[in-house]
């Protein structure tokens, strides 16, 4: 009855390509793979399992590392039934029987069981013989099938005091000798090239050629083992990038081999997955030098088709939506350019050299700081095209920019069509717009914020504190005051307060202490927004009042000096009862002795449905599911 838990059979057809059925298999052993390097990381474990069917057992299959937590709370262990959810065949070697499993989604079914059955190693030839077409008859019979005599087992996965045989390592010539195995593998196999978004930790033999983009200075650091240093550099082919590392003999091995620019064959390093806390690449992996890693530059020439660095670039005005300390890739035109400055830090008391610069695109600009030497030689008098690779946010009076270490600057990059889009743009109008400022705090409508309903703005105080808050809600129009939805002001393009009506055709500034003969209209809209919890009245002035309602001020306002009321009440009722969104802010102030918060529309936005749904099924996922 045991028996008829395990899918009979699965492992051979999923080295065949049969990975879409969920088999039900034992775990047969588990082992730990060593890593080769000094990387004090602490990156996360992999782990090889020995699995069977119940008649045959195979050994080489990866459990991906999202799974490594089954391991550590001792919910995955031997004997464990687990159900196969996805998995992945990567032929190593298909001809001498090199295969792996993938093993990225299963779920444990028994934690604790007995062993099932007597299984044997899968037969190296049902192995080295499995198409995906093939008519072989498939182990599903009640007789096992029998390991041929050619093909010896030596290898083993130990799991207590029990060993389980594999076909992982096979007799090799001179009796298995590692020695005489490993002669001549200080030599790249350059028919063995492959891309770099191809690589993964379950290969074994790979090659790439790469170019290095970047190259960080040595770092040193202390841990429990004792002192260390380290470099990392970004590698980079026509497919993607990769960030690799290099650690204390490694560092002084490679460190000065490596130059920014040139093209080399790597080989033998080791893949783990991204830790993203300092790998700014696009990648899923990372990769680690070791004492095996064979490094060799290309010939003249070989390189030519290879990138000299590969960019992902947002536009200014999005970087706005990125969570601060983060990173991106960027490129604008250098607008203008701040005299360097010595700083003191307060942590080390050194100084530092910097500058500020503009950078612009199309839509926005946004103020870089350059540091060092960076910024003593950095010239921006002619205007030049500014290309940044993993450059750092910063929040300090709205959105900023700010290089680092790991961070790539070039000047006029001529490998990205936007240079020569930017640098015409900016010499035909660039130059004379006024763009917003993602770096000026007044530049609100720029600034990120989360979405709350209007309950919970007041339920949670948003606006009580000593600085302003932004929240963006998702609500509708039910009431404009349309009798004070503009008013007359001064003309004089700095001031924008309230002119009175002298009734003589001319109007009086208090605050210019001026008189004029006329005036201009300006929208200050007071205006009820509704959603399905709560009710909340708020300000909208000038762009986001015409933004509302599809009129300028001036037409607004001289329709209402003409008394045209039904085309008042016509471009009322077209704002009213639309799902927007409405970025306002929140500020406590003091009316009469009683403190108030005034909300202010400082952007509306039409409803973007796709992204709202996504921003819901993301809320519903992180919701902890309730306790009966």
């Amino acid at each position: 009855m045991a028996s008829q838990r395990l899918t009979t059979g699965a492992l051979l057809r999923y080295i065949r390509g049969n990975t879409t059925e969920k088999a039900n298999l034992q775990v047969v052993g588990i082992k730990p793979i060593e890593s080769k390097t000094d990387d004090p990381s602490g990156s996360a474990k992999r782990y090889r399992l020995m699995l069977s069917d119940g008649k045959s057992t195979f050994s080489s299959c990866m459990l991906g590392t999202q799974m490594n937590k089954l391991i550590e709370t001792n919910t995955l262990k031997e004997n464990s039934i687990i159900r196969i959810d996805r998995v992945m065949v990567n032929s190593i070697d298909k001809q001498n029987g090199r295969v792996m499993l993938m093993l990225y989604e299963i779920e444990v079914v028994e934690s604790d069981f007995e062993r099932i059955g007597d299984p044997i190693a899968l037969p190296l030839t049902d192995i080295i013989n499995s198409e995906p077409n093939t008519n072989r008859l498939e182990a599903t019979t009640n007789n096992p099938p029998a390991a041929p005599a050619a093909a010896p087992v030596t290898n083993v996965i130990r799991q207590g005091a029990k060993a389980l045989p594999t076909l992982d390592d096979r007799k090799k010539p001179n009796g298995g000798n590692r020695a005489a195995a490993a002669k001549g593998t200080n030599v790249i196999d350059k028919e063995r090239v492959i891309n770099i978004d191809t690589l993964n930790p379950y290969m074994n033999k790979w090659t790439i050629k790469a170019r290095i983009s970047n190259k960080c200075p040595i770092r040193t650091y202390e841990n429990a083992r004792g002192p260390g240093k380290l470099f990392s550099c970004d590698l980079v082919d026509k497919s993607g990038e990769i960030r690799a590392t290099g650690f204390n003999a490694e560092c002084d091995r490679l460190y000065s081999m490596l130059e920014i620019g040139e093209v080399y064959y790597i080989t033998k390093a080791s893949l783990k997955a991204a830790n993203r806390q300092y790998n700014t690449t696009n990648s899923d992996y990372e990769m680690t030098f070791n004492h095996d890693t064979i490094v060799e530059a290309c010939d003249v020439g070989e390189g030519e088709n290879i990138p000299q660095v590969q960019y992902n670039f947002i536009s200014i005005s999005e970087i706005a939506n990125r969570a601060a300390n983060s990173v991106c890739d960027v490129i604008g035109v250098v607008k203008s350019t701040s005299d360097m400055q010595t700083i003191v830090s307060k942590a080390s008391q050194k100084e530092f050299s910097k500058r500020d610069i503009l950078l612009v695109d199309e839509k926005a600009s946004i103020s870089a700081t350059l540091w060092g030497q960076q910024a003593e030689e950095f010239d921006g008098s002619s205007h030049p095209v500014i290309a940044f690779k993993a450059i750092k946010i910063g929040d300090f009076n709205g959105r900023t920019l700010s290089v680092s270490n790991s961070t790539l600057m070039r000047q006029d990059p001529t490998e990205t069509e936007r240079t020569v889009e930017l640098r015409v743009w900016f010499d035909n109008e660039g130059k004379l717009m006024d763009l917003p400022d993602l770096s000026k705090a007044g530049e609100a409508g720029n600034r990120p914020t989360v979405m709350k309903t209007l309950s919970q703005v007041i339920t949670e105080g948003i606006g009580l504190g000593d600085k302003p808050d932004y929240v963006s809600v998702k609500a509708v129009i039910t009431i404009i005051k349309k009798d004070t939805a503009v008013y007359m002001m001064c003309p004089e393009g700095k001031c924008s307060k309230k002119v009175v009506d002298e009734n003589n055709g001319t109007y009086r500034c208090e605050k210019c202490n001026k008189t004029y003969n006329s005036f201009k209209w300006a929208y200050m809209i007071s205006a009820e927004i509704s959603d399905t919890a709560s009710a909340q009245w708020i300000t909208i002035f000038r762009n986001e009042a015409e933004t509302l309602l599809g009129v300028s001020a001036e037409e607004f306002g001289n329709h209402k000096l003409n008394q045209s009321e039904s085309i008042v009440d016509e471009i009322i009722s077209k704002a009213m009862n639309r799902e927007l969104i409405f970025k306002l802010r929140a500020k406590a102030e003091q009316y009469n002795d009683e403190r108030k918060i005034r909300f202010t529309c400082v952007s509306i936005t039409e409803m973007d449905w796709p992204s709202h749904g996504r921003r819901l099924l993301n809320e519903i996922n992180q919701m902890e599911p309730v306790q009966n």
